[in-house]
């Protein structure tokens, strides 16, 4: 018999600074939701920073395990479930395909970003933040969701908590990602942010 498909929506309250900006200032318990086709969390997609060091140079990602611990401490998390049916995986399978085969097209949005304690969102084409890319596979799998509309981290959480599976700690430890911890010199992460905000704003302008 073929083994169900599903959809894995991860919550995490990610232990780096930003992180813990965000929830100081949102006052909710996770700052990023990210997805995942497989139940051992090996990897995830999400829209977060491309590298430790680069916290303004973000885009469409696959993250490592390792992400979720920095310096001892391990993320905790909150898991959802979703059953697919075939075609809602197939779906699925290639848009995650068409999104790894040209990752830097898709740029993380700030400028969302900067209006989210006012609960407005800023639509950029392929441009999203972690929470507007979930919303953006939801609604495409046929998910009561509404890729125009603004919703909060939590938000998502409380519409999806019949498929809640697991709270706790990251449950695998994994490889360290040297891709995304890899040392780079000054001017590397001042370049790449001052690039990916000014084709974010490029974008919008051209819009």
């Amino acid at each position: 018999m073929e083994q169900q498909k599903c959809l894995y929506i991860l919550f995490s309250a990610t232990p780096y600074r930003i992180g813990k900006c965000i929830r100081f200032i949102t006052g909710e318990p996770y700052n990023h939701v990210s997805i995942a086709t497989e139940e051992d969390l090996r990897e995830c997609y999400g829209f977060a920073r491309r590298f430790y060091e680069t916290p303004f140079y973000g885009g469409f990602v696959t993250e490592r395990p390792s992400r979720y611990i920095h310096n001892g401490c391990v993320s905790k998390i909150r898991l959802y479930r979703l059953p697919l049916t075939n075609a809602q995986w197939l779906k699925l399978d290639t848009l995650l395909q068409n999104m790894r085969s040209q990752p830097e097209r898709y740029l993380y949005n700030h400028l969302s970003a900067m209006m989210a304690p006012m609960h407005l969102k800023v639509r950029v084409r392929d441009a999203f933040t972690c929470a507007e890319f979930v919303v953006s596979v939801l609604s495409r799998l046929g998910f009561d969701f509404d890729p125009t509309r603004f919703y909060t981290i939590g938000g998502i959480a409380k519409r999806l908590e019949d498929y809640h599976v697991y709270t706790g700690q990251f449950p695998t430890m994994g490889e360290k990602d040297h891709t995304f911890f890899q040392p780079h010199p000054l001017p590397h992460p001042v370049y790449t942010s001052a690039m990916s905000i000014f084709a974010l704003l490029w974008r919008k302008t051209i819009a």
